[in-house]
C-alpha cells in the first residue's frame, strides 16, 4: 500500500513539475515577444526618422467610445472645454517640452494646422505638468500656432489614461474617439489618422 501511495505521490509531482516548466517556457516565450515589440515601438517613436508610415489600424471595437469632457486653460489663461468642440473634428495630442519624440513631431502637427487651420479640424496640444513659461517659451520660439493646452497637474491625461508621450486621440464631430495612436507620427501619418474621421 504503501508502494502505490509513494508512486502516485511521484507521479504527481512529475506531472506538476511537467507543467510548471512548460509553463515558464510558454511565458518567457510569451514576455520576450512583448519585450521585443516594445523595444520596436520603443526604437520608432523615439526616432525622428524612423516612423510608421503604414496605413492607421483603426479598430472600430476598441474605440467608438466618447471622449472624456475637460476643461483647461490655454497660455492665454482662456478655458478651454473639449464638448465646446462639438461639431468639430479634433486631433488631440499629448506631449511634453522635455520629449524628444514630442518635439520631432511638432513641425508637422504644425504644417497639418497651417493647412487645416480654415477647416472644420481642431488641432489641441495638451502639455503634460510644465509650467506656463516654459511651455509659452518653447511654442514661441519654435513659432508654432496650433493651440496648446495645459494640464499642469495631469488630470487630463489620467483621465485619457496617458501611459507615454506623445499620444494623439482623432475624435469626429459626434465626440467620439474613433482613434489612438502612441509615438510620433509623420505628416503623412497625422493626415492617415485624420482622414479617418468622419469618413
Amino acid at each position: 500500500m504503501k508502494k502505490v501511495v509513494l508512486a502516485l505521490t511521484l507521479v504527481i509531482i512529475l506531472a506538476g513539475a511537467f507543467y510548471e516548466v512548460k509553463h515558464f517556457n510558454t511565458s518567457t516565450s510569451n514576455n520576450q515577444s512583448v519585450s521585443e515589440q516594445i523595444t520596436s515601438t520603443s526604437n520608432s517613436s523615439t526616432s525622428s526618422t524612423n516612423y510608421n508610415t503604414s496605413s492607421p489600424q483603426i479598430n472600430p471595437n476598441a474605440f467608438n467610445s466618447k471622449a472624456i469632457d475637460f476643461k483647461l486653460k490655454d497660455l492665454n489663461g482662456k478655458d478651454v472645454s473639449l464638448s465646446d468642440l462639438k461639431g468639430k473634428r479634433v486631433f488631440l495630442n499629448f506631449w511634453a517640452s522635455w520629449c524628444p519624440p514630442c518635439r520631432g513631431e511638432m513641425p508637422d502637427i504644425e504644417k497639418l494646422y497651417d493647412e487645416t487651420k480654415d477647416s472644420d479640424l481642431v488641432i489641441i496640444a495638451i502639455n503634460l505638468g510644465e509650467d506656463k513659461d516654459t511651455v509659452r517659451s518653447f511654442i514661441d520660439k519654435n513659432n508654432y500656432k496650433f493651440k496648446v493646452l495645459l494640464d499642469s497637474d495631469e488630470y487630463v491625461a489620467q483621465k485619457y489614461s496617458i501611459t507615454s508621450i506623445p499620444t494623439s486621440f482623432f475624435i469626429d464631430k459626434n465626440g467620439t474617439i474613433v482613434a489612438k495612436k502612441i509615438g510620433a507620427m509623420s505628416y503623412e501619418e497625422m493626415k492617415d489618422y485624420v482622414n479617418t474621421i468622419n469618413k
